[in-house]
């Protein structure tokens, strides 16, 4: 009976760890997917550098760059995600304009302002 139930053990023990490293895979596709990115720090860092304008930010602070980029920097840690989101599929004739002093954005028929746009974002 102990060797069934050590074989029990190592069966369970097998499926967690399939099922863990599942979870870890749908978490990076997601994180794939998205807007967002993450890095991780040097051991030691004392503070974040954004990738997208080289400025240095200390530990514990969150901020939105130029290209409304919104960071976050943690001791171990740098997360990153667009603010604004980006627009995809616009319908044909439509143009978008970014306004990245206040990351917003405006969709609009150029030719004819009556025209209802649709799009899709990617946040």
């Amino acid at each position: 009976m102990t060797a069934f139930n050590h074989t029990s053990i190592c069966a369970k023990l097998a499926k967690m760890a399939f099922l863990a490293l599942v979870l870890v895979f749908c978490a990076c596709v997601s994180l794939s997917d998205s807007s967002c990115s993450w890095t991780l720090l040097n051991p030691g860092a004392r503070y974040c550098v954004d990738r997208y304008d080289n400025s240095k930010h200390p530990m514990g602070s969150t901020w939105t760059n130029k290209q409304c980029i919104r960071c976050n920097c943690s001791p171990r840690s740098m997360g990153c995600c667009d603010a604004m989101g980006r627009v995809t599929n616009l319908s044909q004739g439509c143009t978008v304009k970014y306004d990245y002093n206040k990351c917003t954005f405006k969709v609009y028929n150029p030719t004819n302002p009556n025209i209802k746009c649709s799009y899709d974002v990617v946040i």
